[in-house]
Formats: C-alpha cells, structure tokens, sequence
C-alpha cells in the first residue's frame, strides 16, 4: 500500500494488514559461461506500506499482522564462468512500513504496530561453483520479521511503533566457487524487530518504541569456501531488537523499551585455500540501541532486557597467502548516545540493563601453511552503554 499527500492540508492514513496465509519466493540460476554480468534478485514480503507527503501534515494510523510462513530461496549453479562480476540478493520480511516526508512536508505523527506469530521468517543464498570463476563476487540475504523506517527533511516527527515477534528468524547465505580474483564480499543479517529512523534539514525526532521477542531464534550464517580469492570477505550479522536513530541539526527524543528471550547466533565460516586478504567477521545482540545525532540535543531513555542466550562466532581456514583477520562480537545489551559538541550540543539519558542469557564470542584462524599477517578478535559484553558529547567526523 503506498500513499502520497500534495494538499496544503493534514493527510490522514488508517491502516490495517492481516496475512494468514505462506508468502514464499523461489529462483534458481543455471549458469555454463557467461560473458556478462550474473544477477539474482529474490524478494518475500508479507505485509508491506509505505507512506509519504511532499506538502502538508500526515497523521498515520497503522496495525500489521502476520500469522504464516514467510521464506525467499535464490540458488545459483555455475560449469565454468559466472561472468565478469556476480550479484545475488534475496530477503524476506514479514511486516514492513515506511514513512517519508520531502523537503516542504509538514509534520509527521503516527502510531505503527507490527505483530509476527511463532512462524519461521527464513532467507537463503546457495551457490554451487566447484571448479567455476567469476570476476567478482557479491551475496547478500537477510531475514527480517518486523521493520519500521522513519525519514524526515525538514519536518518534525512524534511517532509511537510496537514491534512484537514470535518467530524464527533464520538468514543463510553462501557455498563455493574455486576462483575470483576480485573482491568477494558476503553478509548475512537476521533481525527479529527492527526500527530506524533518519532525519535533516533541522527536522526534530520524538519516537516512543516497544519491541518485544519472544521468539526461539534469531539466527545468520555465512559459509563460504573458496579455492583461490583475492579479497574474501563474509559477515554475519543477529540481532533480536535493534534500533538504529540518527539527526542531522534538530532535536531527537528516543525512549525505548526492549525485551528480548530468544537464543541468538551470528555464525561465519570462511575458507579458501590461497588469498590475499582474508576477513571474516560475525556480530550478534540480545539488544541493541542507537541514537546518534549532530544536532544540538539528545534525550534516551532505554530500558533494555535480555534472557536469551547470543552466541557469535567466526572462523578463517586457509593454507597459503597474505592477511587472514577474524572478528566475533556478541552483546546481550547495548546503547550508544550522541551529541554534538560544535552545536553547544547536550545530551540527557537514563539507561536501564538487565542480561541474564549466557553471552559467548570465539574467533579462530587456522593456516597450514605462510602468511604476512594474521589477526584475531573476540569480544563478549553482556551489558554496554556508551553517552557521549563530541564534535563529529567530517
């Protein structure tokens, strides 16, 4: 559903979506020697809005529900040459709204509510390339059971959003392909709740969020493996309740609450017998704030709770080459405030913590053989807060 307001006056929108039944998206690409360009794209969508005003005020009303299986398959198989470069994305969402005013829209107010059932939201990648190439190498899959994008230029935004999921949330991407001398970038990201919002042009920000998981879990994986790449990169990103809120010049005013109970893994694997440069990385979180602003005043109030246990690990297997690095960051808590200082900026939070779910992060590197360098990190933090007033980067 889609609207657009053009009158000097309030635009007002009722929504309400209810979808009972599978949502499901499949394709498979069958590829000998190509000389161009190889690309798949795969999309699944259970509920979907999107609302936007070019002039006049908008009041949105909106309540989605989703009761059944959302899944997206892309699978892509290759005798001898993918071509010059290699692009395969696939998602699936089970509830999605975005709100957008443009330069000259007036205020945006609303109430957003997102509902998904003890049902799986599953995206996959397969490649199958033994003994194949490709020039370059691009995958992305990701999984999402409930998203709300707020973004505003200009106007000011008073918007409430309740998030709540029940399902498995499930995200896969990646198999094996014997040569690309180019890079090779994979990421994989599940998110069970998921809220942004963005604003410029002097536009203030007031959101009042709630996301609650009370799903099993919350999970991405990438695995990859690779005979001879120059640039191998995999991420895989979990996360059960994130928010994500940046400012340009005006005011941004956040209180958040999130619950989250499911088991939370983020899980790379990448291997390739010779390379270059090697990087292989996961991040996982029970919950995860941000609210970060350039403008002149910053107010958070999060209230954050997590019984789940976040699990993130990563590993590179490789035998001869340049630079191998592995990172595995896992956080059953986190938020992060910002101010600007060159803007007299001031910054206002009460934060609240509670992690009770195991939190664990390992990271490996494994070589049979030389290397230049080799670089491993492994963070765990059950709960992390960072406030802070500076001037930003340019």
């Amino acid at each position: 559903m889609m609207l657009t307001g053009v009158a000097t006056s309030q635009s007002v929108v009722n929504n309400t979506q209810t979808q009972t039944s599978p949502v499901t998206t499949s394709q498979t690409l069958n590829v000998v020697d190509a000389s161009g360009a190889t690309t798949g794209v795969t999309d699944s969508t259970g509920n979907s809005l999107t609302g936007a005003v070019t002039s006049g005020s908008l009041s949105i009303t909106s309540t989605q529900s989703l009761t059944a299986d959302v899944t997206s398959n892309s699978t892509l198989n290759v005798v001898t040459s993918a071509g010059p470069s290699t692009t395969l994305n696939t998602a699936t969402t089970g509830n999605t709204v975005d709100v957008e005013t443009v330069t000259g829209g007036g205020p945006v107010t609303g109430s957003l509510s997102q509902s998904v059932g003890a049902v799986n939201i599953l995206a996959t990648n397969s490649i199958s390339a033994s003994g194949a190439q490709t020039g370059s190498l691009s995958t992305g899959v990701q999984a999402i059971a409930n998203s709300i994008g707020v973004a505003t230029d200009s106007s000011p935004v008073a918007v409430t959003t309740v998030q709540s999921s029940a399902a498995v949330v499930n995200a896969e991407d990646g198999g094996t392909l014997t040569y690309t001398p180019g890079v090779a970038a994979l990421t994989a990201s599940a998110v069970s709740n998921n809220l942004t919002g963005s604003g410029s042009g002097g536009a203030s920000q007031t959101l009042n969020a709630t996301q609650t998981n009370t799903g099993t879990l919350t999970q991405a994986g990438e695995y990859a493996y690779f005979g001879n790449a120059q640039a191998p990169q995999t991420a895989a990103t979990a996360s059960d309740n994130n928010i994500s809120l940046t400012g340009q010049s005006g005011a941004l005013t956040v209180v958040a609450k999130q619950s989250n109970g499911a088991y939370t893994q983020a899980e790379t694997i990448l291997s390739s017998y010779e390379f270059g440069g090697a990087q292989a990385s996961a991040y996982a979180a029970g919950n995860s704030v941000l609210a970060a602003n350039a403008g002149p005043y910053t107010s958070l109030d999060t209230t954050q709770t997590n019984t789940g246990g976040v699990v993130a690990s990563s590993s590179f297997i490789g035998n001869n080459g340049y630079d191998a690095t592995s990172s595995a960051t896992a956080m059953g808590n986190a938020a992060t405030g910002f101010a600007c200082s060159s803007c007299g900026g001031v910054i206002s939070v009460n934060n609240s913590q509670i992690s009770s779910g195991g939190v664990s992060a390992t990271s490996s590197i494994e070589l049979s053989s030389t290397s230049r360098s080799t670089t491993g990190t492994s963070t765990a933090v059950g709960n992390n807060a960072t406030f802070y007033v500076s001037k930003p980067s340019s």
